[in-house]
């Protein structure tokens, strides 16, 4: 089957998706070649173990870094330099800094509330009129009531419901962290491992390894 331009163009993302592994590996080559070459000293295989040894340890510092950072915690760079520049002999320019109170306005509904009367020395029928027209405002008064109570409902649903996407994202999000933090720095972990076998293997055995090459 031809290889086409396409394919060799995906290739290399292919490549890149194992680059921790091609890291690991790349650093045991090179200790190896380093190593492994014939009449080698005993020193050189020892010491190239023991950067491998000190290599391996840094992965831990590695992924603490990384798990500091996924969860938004600064850098040990950035907590040794604010460390020491809160150091108490040091000068500091104070500024004060002038704050101003906002104080937030509470508004009220006013409403204006009417009646009919029906007058002085009212007939039968002016009473009967009165009412009527009462009844009809105690109607809008409790229709509009009616609608400013739906309103609020509808309000303290929509803020429920928002609320409620909220929390499920964010109990989303955490989940995602808690599982990255238990699984995602295991590559981490994998490249120190490799690396501390293999300085182990050389820094123990270098002077056995030493003689075979000669």
């Amino acid at each position: 089957m031809p290889i086409s331009i396409s394919r060799l163009k995906n290739l290399w993302p292919w490549l890149a998706e194992a680059h921790y592994a091609w890291l690991s590996s790349g650093v045991i080559l090179a200790a190896l070649i380093i190593s492994l070459r014939p009449n080698t000293p005993e020193p050189v295989i020892r010491l190239t173990g023991l950067v491998l040894q000190v290599l391996g340890i840094a992965t831990v510092i590695w992924g603490i870094s990384e798990t500091r950072a996924f969860f938004g915690h600064p850098s040990f760079a950035a907590k040794t330099k604010s460390w020491l520049t809160r150091f108490p002999l040091l000068r500091r320019n104070i500024v004060i800094a002038a704050g101003a109170a906002s104080h937030a306005l509470l508004t009220a509904k006013a409403r204006a509330q009417s009646t009919h009367n029906p007058g002085t020395n009212p007939t039968i029928e002016a009473r009967i009129d009165s009412l009527d027209r009462n009844i009809v405002l105690i109607h809008e008064r409790i229709t509009g009531a009616e609608k400013e109570m739906d309103e609020e409902f509808q309000k303290i649903s929509n803020a429920l419901k928002s609320e409620e996407h909220a929390r499920q994202s964010e109990d989303n999000e955490i989940h995602k962290k808690l599982e990255a933090t238990g699984t995602g720095g295991v590559h981490i972990s994998a490249i120190g491992a490799s690396w501390l076998f293999v300085g182990v293997i050389l820094s123990t055995a270098a002077v056995e390894i030493a003689e075979l090459l000669k």
